[in-house]
């Protein structure tokens, strides 16, 4: 028969099998709990997708850049108005900024001794004339009597050869006085063309050479724009074609009148000279931008600024709203190069497909891997 002894140790390791039992029941069960708690902490941890407007992107061949070259604004014809032969300025009609009109008078000489002269030719004139005259009467004499046979050749031919010197010598100073006339003409200063008047160098009372300049002259109905090209941007060019230059900040359509054929020496580009088809309420000397469109075959995407990201050593990046089968969009980095900037818009190629949502703006809130919903589509 069992002793006092082991029944009392055959209930303690009863007693023990119970308690063990039971601890492995709760310990399971705690387990259990703290997975679920650490489930739900981790739903609770991960955001909302955040709504995002997404720009579809489509596969352009190549941009077009537009090059910009700087000139300046001329007029189409200027001169140095002066006299052709020497003299006393009696008279300037014009001051500086006034407009004249093709023709107008604007500075004389003084023509004293040019009218002396030709009143003594005129004088001239009327003794060869009268002396004309008289040879004329006795050849005709001499040849009555010739016919008669009251008159001798020789006499015939003096009377004949005495007409014909006097009208040779009323010829002579004909047209000295028609020469005497043009000088006198030329004492008088016109404008060869309408514009406006830039300077005024001579005043009443100046004796001057033949060439001195009096006034220069600035034809300001059709200024002219001087552009220097680039040979490759000059190639494009013909004569004819139509351009936008750019005057004190407006856009004007432009035709070009002629390109030189050879080079500058000193900027070694091609001189163009353009027509503004719209007048252009600047000064002569002012500076013009010629632009002057040139198409790049180069594949990309047009995307908004606003949509990169700049990273290290002048690398660029974009934000992409990937959509997975069962799972929201979420964010994926994609790598750009940046071609060309127009204004808020950049042509970009890199690592993008056709048809990629790009998140055009609010990328500081997003994160590469973060879910959102896509609530526009451009």
């Amino acid at each position: 028969m069992p002793t006092r002894f082991g029944r009392v140790i055959s209930l303690v390791a009863q007693i023990g099998i119970v308690a063990a039992t039971g601890f492995g029941v709760v310990t399971g069960v705690g387990v259990l709990q703290d997975r679920a708690d650490a489930r739900a902490q981790a739903a609770r941890a991960e955001p909302e997708p955040l709504p995002v407007s997404v720009t579809r992107l489509v596969r352009e061949t190549g941009y077009v850049v537009e090059d910009r070259y700087l000139g300046r604004l001329e007029p189409a014809r200027e001169a140095d108005l002066a006299f052709e032969r020497p003299g006393l300025v009696v008279e300037v009609l014009v001051e500086e900024g006034a407009r004249v009109a093709q023709g107008a008078l604007v500075a004389r000489l003084d023509t004293a001794a040019l009218d002396a002269e030709r009143t003594r030719l005129l004088a001239q004139r009327d003794q060869i004339a009268a002396s004309l005259d008289l040879a004329r009467r006795t050849l005709a004499r001499q040849r009555e009597l010739g016919e008669a046979g009251h008159a001798s050749s020789q006499r015939l031919d003096e009377a004949r050869l005495s007409a014909e010197l006097e009208a040779a010598r009323l010829a002579e100073v004909d047209a000295a006085i028609a020469r005497l006339d043009v000088d006198i003409a030329k004492t008088a200063l016109h404008a060869p063309y309408a514009g406006t008047i830039a300077a005024r160098a001579v005043d009443e009372g100046t004796v001057v050479s033949a060439g001195t300049p009096v006034v220069r002259l600035l034809e300001t109905e059709a200024p002219r724009a001087r552009v220097g090209l680039s040979q490759e941007a000059a190639s494009a060019l013909a004569v004819g074609d139509r351009a936008t230059l750019v005057v004190a900040g407006r856009e004007v359509p432009a035709r070009v009148l002629a390109l030189r054929p050879d080079l500058a020496r000193d900027t070694r580009t091609v001189t163009a000279l353009l027509a503004p088809e719209r007048p252009v309420d600047v000064a002569f000397g002012a500076s013009v931008e010629l632009r002057l469109p040139r198409r790049i075959e180069e594949p990309g995407f047009w995307l908004p600024v606003a949509a990169l990201s700049e990273g290290r050593r002048g690398t660029w990046s974009v934000l992409v709203a990937e959509a997975g089968e069962a799972e929201p969009a979420r964010i994926v980095r994609e790598a750009v190069e940046v071609l060309h900037v127009v204004d808020d818009r950049a042509f970009v190629r890199g690592t993008l497909r056709p048809g990629a949502a790009l998140v055009a703006g609010g990328t500081h809130r997003l994160a590469p891997g973060q879910a959102v919903l896509v609530a526009q589509a451009d």
